[in-house]
């Protein structure tokens, strides 16, 4: 089971501060930041998180931390300085937080009202998973 919020907080809200609360309130598990907009829906971010846990436990990240083969996955590339580039969170700019988990996950109370949406995925959205797993294929 793989578990996965995203929550979107605009400018003038620390992307560290995000981060250490996310991450005290679910020791161990992923915890990223994107460039706002990277996606609008949380069922979409799950789906790409649980691709990143599956290839963890096979051996086959498309980089050696998940939390970089997540952003990999969310930019739809193999190279680090194209995902960083395209879907990378910015300084003093709105951000999308994921915290990712193989069990439930907690979120302290007031980030409930910058949580994504869970939406029925769209065909891009389909087709944007499908090409995301594609990802180690194309690596191998």
């Amino acid at each position: 089971m793989v578990t996965a919020r995203a929550y979107l907080f605009g400018k003038g809200v620390s992307q560290e501060e995000v981060r250490r609360r996310l991450a005290s309130a679910n020791p161990g598990s992923l915890v990223q930041v994107a460039r706002e907009g990277a996606v609008d829906n949380e069922v979409l971010v799950e789906m790409l998180a649980a691709q990143t846990f599956r290839a963890e436990e096979s051996g086959g990240m498309l980089a050696k931390k998940p939390e970089m083969d997540l952003l990999l996955r969310l930019a739809g590339t193999t190279q680090i300085s194209r995902a960083i580039k395209t879907q990378g969170a910015l300084a003093g700019e709105g951000f999308l937080a994921i915290n990712a988990n193989r069990r439930r996950i907690s979120a302290p109370s007031e980030f409930s009202e910058a949580e994504l949406p869970r939406k029925p995925l769209t065909e891009a959205e389909l087709s944007r998973i499908e090409r995301a797993a594609l990802l180690n294929v194309q690596r191998a």
